[in-house]
């Protein structure tokens, strides 16, 4: 088995928003669809799988019965937790709709991403920087994420109010992706001169990063406007 992989804040936020935290396992078991104090659990008990399919969320008491040999001698199966998946996803989407502001969070998570978050001067891959941006576009504008989930839609948000914030936030990483392509244009941001045209290492000028942090800062106070509990802050590298 390979090691355990990080799951991306998209699926993170897919799965809690899915689940709106309630536990399959409570739900089908006992009848209990009360929201959990949980976490994300591996369908097929390997970590190293982190696909949205084998993604879902457990209370904490199930978790731990589900991963341990106790439970899978019982015989806890996995496609048994997925039809127990299954069934609260149905539960939720005929009793549970989303709120605005829940959909709102759940499209900000594609922002909770280094590209967003680290210290310009410490990103350690523009190219996908780049990508990252045109990502969190299609996210927000969509609710589509490369890793094959779906956060919801922007056109599902019935306040105009959120959504005119949201349509802030895509226009901040417009300028951003706008900023970082003027700067790599006038040459503070440039490649290292190797003979490797996907190497990421690239020279930065300091009026470069002073901009692209101040871009982006501008950027987490958006979202911020949006969902109150959205970091401004950038990760603490120390």
């Amino acid at each position: 088995m390979a090691g355990r992989a990080a799951i991306h804040p998209d699926l993170v936020a897919d799965v809690l928003v899915a689940s709106r935290r309630r536990c399959c396992i409570c739900f089908a078991l006992s009848n209990d669809a009360a929201e959990k104090k949980g976490q994300i659990a591996h369908v097929d008990r390997d970590s190293s799988n982190a696909t949205r399919d084998n993604l879902v969320f457990l209370c904490l008491d199930h978790h731990d019965q589900y991963d341990s040999r106790t439970s899978q001698s019982k015989g806890l199966t996995i496609e048994e937790v997925r039809r127990y998946r299954a069934q609260l996803d149905r539960f939720v989407a005929q009793s549970l709709p989303l709120s605005d502001s829940e959909i709102a969070r759940a499209l900000l998570a594609s922002l909770d991403r280094p590209a967003f978050r680290t210290p310009f001067h410490q990103e350690s891959s523009l190219p996908w920087f780049r990508a990252a941006i045109s990502e969190a576009i299609e996210a927000i504008n969509t609710g589509n994420t490369p890793y094959g989930s779906h956060l919801g839609s922007k056109a599902d948000l019935r306040d105009p109010a959120i959504r005119e914030a949201l349509d802030g936030v895509v226009q901040r990483l417009v300028a951003l992706r706008g900023g970082f392509d003027e700067l790599v244009r006038r040459g503070e941001i440039r490649h290292c001169g190797c003979q490797d045209a996907d190497c990421p290492v690239h020279l930065l000028t300091p009026e470069a990063v002073r901009e692209m942090d101040r871009r982006r800062h501008d950027l987490l106070i958006a979202a911020n406007e949006v969902d109150p509990t959205f970091p401004v802050s950038f990760y603490d590298m120390a």
